[in-house]
């Protein structure tokens, strides 16, 4: 047996092993039937640079939950468009409605988005902190009750998922691809005990949790990482939950050009250098298997080389993915995704690829 052929069998071991062992998992998680009797009352903080459009749009779903006692905290980070009159319309309107601005002339302590979101938490009434983004969109009117519902006794985080707006073309269905991916992976680890991130797009977490790590410390001087190395350094198998309902989405719009969504790819993924090395050693596993898994299957093909194992390995394994997850993309919005999810997949490798020498070079030192 060739040495090729045996570093294939194993790639194909690997991602057969991830599937069946981690993302499986996923299979088995229900969404709560109903809501625990008390609520406990919640702090909703998004930060906003620039966001008036997004804002007028998205952030009246947010106001209008079914939630007996909550606040909405908009931290206006030193935007130069509208938004503070934006934020002004609806705070003369809501009750529940707290603004925080960032003057333009204050020197921030923490880089990027940091700064703007520890000042929101300070100033947030009580200890359950839920988080997400003005570009985003609450599926329902119960978003907040179905992510705090899913705390439990010991519960000091909650992940929940941010799937993007569907719109037309290849691109779109790329990008939904790779969220699908990086979600089954942060939700297939937590259900396995090893959570170690989440997305600032819908996640929540307690505010004493958050002071007793003292908040963002250490890793200040990072632009990005104030939602999954927070929950990296923090989330334990204990006191992390999972709330993968439907009524708990929260929706944002995808990039629309290739370039634009690699950019926002390499300033999202620089964060990931900074992850404990337990959980970067299996995360960096499971993307280089999943690229010589096609790049050795190529050159077995183009050496003709044991061709009908070979065959039957590659095709055994896109079987096994595509059954295992059959359910899982349904359960995260993403069914229409199943049938293209091979020729996603390739592509997806290819995106690794390209990813891979993106983060090398230097990053802008900005959250926007």
């Amino acid at each position: 047996m060739s040495i090729e052929l045996k570093i294939f069998i194993a790639c194909a071991a690997i991602q057969c092993l991830y599937y069946m062992l981690v993302f499986v998992r996923l299979n088995f998680v229900r969404p709560f039937s109903g809501l625990p009797e008390f609520l406990p009352p919640a702090s909703v903080i998004i930060c906003a640079k620039n966001e008036a459009q997004n804002l007028a749009q998205y952030l009246k779903v947010v106001l209008i939950q079914q939630y007996k006692q909550y606040e909405v905290i908009v931290v206006n980070d030193q935007s130069t468009d509208n938004t503070a009159d934006v934020l002004v319309e609806y705070y003369l309107r809501n009750k529940n409605f707290k603004i925080i601005n960032v003057d333009a002339n204050e020197a921030k302590t923490y880089a990027g988005k940091k700064y703007a979101l520890m000042k929101g938490i300070e100033a947030a009434t009580f200890d359950t902190i839920v988080v997400t983004d003005a570009d985003c969109r609450p599926a329902t009117t119960y978003w907040l009750a179905k992510v705090v519902g899913a705390y439990m006794n010991e519960t000091k985080i909650v992940l929940a998922h941010s799937p993007y707006e569907k719109q037309p073309g290849f691109l779109n269905k790329l990008i939904r691809y790779e969220n699908f991916i990086t979600a089954i992976q942060y939700f297939g680890f937590a259900k396995l005990g090893l959570p170690y991130m989440g997305v600032g797009r819908n996640l929540s977490y307690k505010k004493d949790l958050f002071h007793s790590f003292k908040g963002f410390d250490k890793n200040k001087n990072i632009p990005t990482g104030d939602d999954d190395l927070f929950v990296n350094a923090v989330a334990t198998g204990k006191n992390t939950e999972l709330c993968i309902d439907k009524d708990a989405f929260v929706y944002t719009k995808p990039q629309t050009s290739f370039s634009a969504w690699l950019n926002q790819k390499r300033r999202h993924l620089r964060s990931s250098f900074s992850y404990k090395f337990h959980h970067m050693a299996l995360l960096f596993l499971f993307s280089l298997s999943s690229f010589l898994f096609y790049a050795v299957f190529i050159f077995l093909l183009v050496k003709v080389a044991s061709v009908k194992l070979v065959l039957a390995i590659f095709f055994g394994t896109l079987l096994l993915k595509f059954v295992s997850m059959f359910r899982v993309y349904g359960k995260l919005g993403s069914s229409d995704l199943r049938f293209l999810s091979p020729l996603l997949d390739i592509t997806y490798t290819l995106y690794l690829l390209i990813i891979f020498f993106l983060l090398l070079l230097k990053p802008k030192n900005s959250w926007t």
